[in-house]
């Protein structure tokens, strides 16, 4: 017998094992508060069956708590960008507020400057050559 044999007889042993695993009762006894007993008869399949589902239904909201989470965070961080974006703008215009004034208090300084050499007989700025 080759290796395929035996790789072919060893995975017809373990589908064997594992349908014989689900074959059977799962005796389940419960008690009352009378005291009574009850007892019952679950497949070994619908317990797998129920553990598998439990599983899966853990694991969806395991991933679905993780995207609530991270749904959190990015709103959590577009708020603050938005809020940091407000004071910026806030900054820029005080900015160009003051740049203006900068402007008008640049262009009262050439006027000063050329009635100056005016007064004082100094005649035309000279212009630079670029």
């Amino acid at each position: 017998m080759g290796v395929v044999g035996r790789t072919v007889q060893g995975v017809r042993a373990l589908a064997s094992s594992i349908a014989a695993g689900f074959r059977g009762v799962v005796t389940i006894m419960a008690f009352t508060e009378s005291g009574w007993m009850r007892q019952f008869h679950l497949s070994k399949r619908v317990v797998v069956l129920s553990c598998l589902v439990l599983v899966l239904l853990i694991f969806g909201s395991t991933i679905t708590l993780l995207s609530l989470v991270k749904g959190q965070y990015y709103l959590t961080r577009m708020r603050y960008l938005e809020q940091e974006n407000r004071a910026m703008t806030s900054l820029l215009e005080g900015q160009a507020e003051q740049l203006s004034k900068l402007k008008l208090e640049m262009t009262k300084l050439k006027e000063f400057e050329e009635s100056l050499r005016r007064v004082s007989g100094l005649g035309a700025r000279p212009t630079p050559n670029p």
